[in-house]
């Protein structure tokens, strides 16, 4: 990963699933992991799949749980399997390292170029992703994404979930300006807006936006987009690929620089 300089004043925190990456979770996982505990409980795979996934919630929302353990994936499937009466052989770990690359694994809407128009001498590109570490580095160093980002932020690196500005570490506080990008609204937009992050919002490409919406720019689409909810938090961006994102990311920073709100100080000690 690149080093930071003294001369960074504003922080792009990009988001990993469903926003740079597509991953093996749904691709292999998921599905491997399914069949074996499907085979030995005699239950449906969707009723399986409801438990593990609840179990995952439950320990999000759970503040007595640990972040690590809240999205230890391997962990949350030995709980599910011990719960129905037995022992599963795969591991999750073990199947993200094998299915890491294409076609199980692919990087989305050309983020790799993306990421290179956006890297600039005064941000910092930093990867934020709920997966732990074990799970999500060997999935961006084999798409060769990892050298793009001056920092990865998982929840063992900080011992926090996305929704906690602890997650994000020393970053709020050596930049004058944070951006958050990302597809999960809770974590990239609700969580970052509370922190005073300014927010790029990319919905499910899969359900895609009506032409009107299209026709919009990225910053008319927030006050017309029709929220699930009636969540009252807005993203400054509504983009529908990374291709809308360099633009952006430039014309937030330049309404924010040129109004003359910068009075950030580098602290040499710091950077």
């Amino acid at each position: 990963m690149n080093k930071t300089t003294p001369h960074q004043r504003s922080v792009i925190f990009v988001d990993v699933d469903n926003t740079i990456i597509s991953g093996p979770f749904e691709s292999a996982v998921f599905p491997i992991i399914l069949r074996e505990m499907a085979a030995k409980s005699g239950l449906a795979i969707d009723k399986i799949r409801r438990l593990i996934v609840k179990e995952n919630i439950d320990r999000q929302q759970d503040p007595t749980v640990p972040a690590i353990v809240a999205m230890d994936w391997d962990d949350i499937v030995e709980v599910v399997a011990s719960r129905l009466g037995f022992r599963i052989s795969e591991k999750v770990i073990d199947i993200v390292r094998t299915h890491a690359r294409p076609p199980y694994s692919h990087v989305l809407d050309d983020a790799k170029s993306i990421l290179k128009q956006i890297a600039n001498p005064h941000r910092v590109l930093v990867a934020v992703t709920k997966g732990l570490a074990k799970y999500q580095l060997p999935i961006l160093d084999a798409l060769e994404l990892t050298n793009l980002f001056t920092d990865i932020l998982t929840p063992d690196k900080n011992s926090a979930l996305k929704k906690e500005l602890a997650f994000y570490g020393k970053w709020p506080h050596l930049t004058e300006f944070q951006i958050s990008v990302g597809d999960h609204y809770e974590d990239d937009v609700i969580a970052p807006r509370a922190f005073g992050f300014k927010t790029i919002w990319i919905p499910d490409r899969e359900e895609g936006l009506n032409e009107q919406m299209q026709a919009l720019s990225p910053f008319e689409r927030p006050p017309n987009y029709s929220y699930q909810d009636n969540l009252q938090i807005r993203p400054d961006a509504i983009i529908l690929s990374l291709q809308e994102l360099p633009k952006v990311v430039e014309q937030i920073e330049a309404e924010y620089f040129n109004r003359g709100q910068s009075t950030f100080h580098i602290d040499s000690r710091k950077a």
